[in-house]
């Protein structure tokens, strides 16, 4: 294909403003400059492709990332009262119509997942997927044993008309657990913990099925692995 056409793929921009980009010699493929913006290119043959001086890797199928949300953003394309992640990816994403699967409170930190593909998003959605999703919760009062076994046995929700339970539970502190669940009903994790009698001060999501935040700085992210994908049955 042609190379503006190229970056128009990537998210680059629209017709004009990739043509312009390779005018202005800000486009290098394999360590050269390519100021002609018709120069034939294969997707096989390019293994680096920098614009405007950042490096790019080349995307040649749907997006697949592990984001790092931190506090006091929301996960929203149009947000209301505080700035949207998608400002912490690059534009391009963007307009390759990146989006969350599901969402985080804007309060709550860690780990996301961000894609371009529709079909993923709705799988991993669906009640019927179950995905178990850990999240580590400070506490405002201790964790007695009263507590823990009450979110074992299964407190009741109002608003949902019925109980739920936790699929697991560690403690790691006196005022600090990892709790594991399948659904995902609205503000869950907290609304479970004040049906328990106590109170969420932070929330962190640390793992998605067998998908793991890691050490991915917040902020940063980072395009799934294959054998990630696979794990979460998507291949």
């Amino acid at each position: 294909m042609e190379l503006y056409r190229l970056l128009q793929q990537q998210g680059f921009g629209g017709r004009k403003e990739c043509k312009q980009l390779i005018e202005y010699g800000l486009v290098e493929v394999n360590g050269e400059i390519v100021d002609n913006y018709r120069q034939q290119v294969e997707l096989a043959d390019i293994r680096q492709l920098v614009v405007d001086d950042k490096p790019w890797d080349v995307v040649s199928g749907p997006l697949y990332l592990l984001f790092h949300k931190p506090p006091n953003y929301e996960t929203s394309h149009k947000p209301q009262h505080n700035p949207g992640i998608y400002r912490l990816l690059p534009y391009q994403f963007g307009n390759l119509g990146i989006t969350a699967v599901g969402r985080l409170d804007v309060d709550t930190t860690g780990l996301i997942l961000l894609t371009n593909d529709g079909q993923f998003v709705h799988a991993l959605s669906s009640p019927k997927k179950q995905v178990p999703k850990c999240y580590q919760v400070t506490l405002k009062h201790a964790a007695s044993e009263e507590f823990i076994a009450k979110l074992q046995s299964g407190v009741y929700l109002n608003d949902e008309g019925e109980e739920f339970a936790a699929d697991s539970i560690e403690q790691l502190d006196s005022h600090v657990i990892l709790l594991t669940i399948t659904q995902g009903k609205y503000h869950q994790v907290k609304r479970m913990v004040a049906a328990a009698s106590n109170r969420v001060e932070q929330l962190h999501r640390i793992s998605l099925g067998s998908v793991e935040l890691g050490e991915l700085p917040q902020g940063e992210w980072r395009h799934l692995s294959v054998e990630e994908l696979v794990s979460l049955g998507w291949t």
